[in-house]
């Protein structure tokens, strides 16, 4: 229900346009923002890192979401291997003001401590992966359109990481906030959307130089439980290649969605205990 009603507002909005198909930027990524988000997700994520060389590391870990609230998501995830990492947790409270930074603590085991993670570490590698905490954050969508300027490039086809053609919308975002400016790692991002499922299946990193330097791909879009026996489709595979390095991090779900989650996981107490 929620989806069918932000759908047919921005549908009703761009009807009343000259042609009744064509979408601004900002709703493409509304469109987006509500193709991936549910009240709650419940996820076991396995991660590989592969670096140059071809050497691999892998991750596995519990996240919890809360996104009743779209302008104040709540996330936490647990690392539950390797050994090197178990125990691991990491809390993040978003805030819909752009000008605040989010709330985010990380517990380190060996240290049985709760560490706050500053806005200006946001930069920092996710625990020796690809995607950094900036990355962790970055919400495009009723967020984002206070964080960022949003301009429709294009469309096109491409393929995904599967090799199924879709057709996009090409959507360039640039940060819009001092602090963003000054503490983001990124000068601006290209986004492609396919317009099937309003799933972003590549993203385009450039640095504050304009240098391209990541790219990020979806794909294997798939059906997930959700409310009321319904199912919704999303990607399961995620992949971030830093093309520095050649590291490449890949990232793969197994969720379900709506199902209730206990507020208390959202607290710097629960960290020291954990799932």
């Amino acid at each position: 229900m929620k989806k069918l009603s932000l759908i047919a507002l921005i549908l009703s909005a761009s009807a009343s346009c000259a042609y009744a198909q064509t979408y601004t930027a900002e709703q493409i990524m509304l469109l987006n923002e509500d193709s991936r988000k549910s009240l709650t997700e419940t996820s076991d994520v396995f991660i590989k890192m592969t670096d140059a060389q071809g050497n691999t590391r892998e991750r596995t870990l519990k996240l919890r979401i809360d996104d009743g609230d779209k302008a104040a998501r709540k996330s936490y995830l647990e690392f539950v291997a390797p050994k090197d990492v178990k125990g691991t947790r990491v809390l993040a409270l978003e805030k819909s003001n752009a000008d605040e930074d989010p709330d985010r603590w990380i517990y380190l085991p060996a240290l049985r401590k709760v560490r706050r993670i500053a806005g200006a570490d946001q930069t920092q590698s996710f625990v020796g992966t690809d995607f950094t905490y900036e990355d962790m954050s970055i919400t495009d969508g009723v967020v984002g359109v206070k964080h960022h300027t949003y301009k429709l490039l294009k469309e096109e086809t491409i393929k995904d990481n599967s090799g199924v053609e879709r057709k996009c919308w090409v959507v360039e975002a640039i940060p819009a906030t001092k602090k963003q400016i000054e503490q983001g790692l990124y000068g601006k991002r290209i986004i492609w959307v396919e317009q099937q499922y309003y799933t972003a299946i590549q993203e385009h990193y450039f640095n504050k130089s304009g240098q391209f330097f990541k790219i990020r791909t979806s794909s294997d879009i798939r059906q997930f439980p959700a409310a009321g026996g319904t199912l919704e489709w999303r990607p399961n595979l995620f992949s971030m290649k830093n093309l520095e390095t050649g590291h490449s991090t890949q990232v793969r779900f197994e969720q379900v969605l709506d199902q209730p989650i206990d507020s208390k996981i959202f607290t710097r107490r629960f960290m020291e205990i954990g799932l």
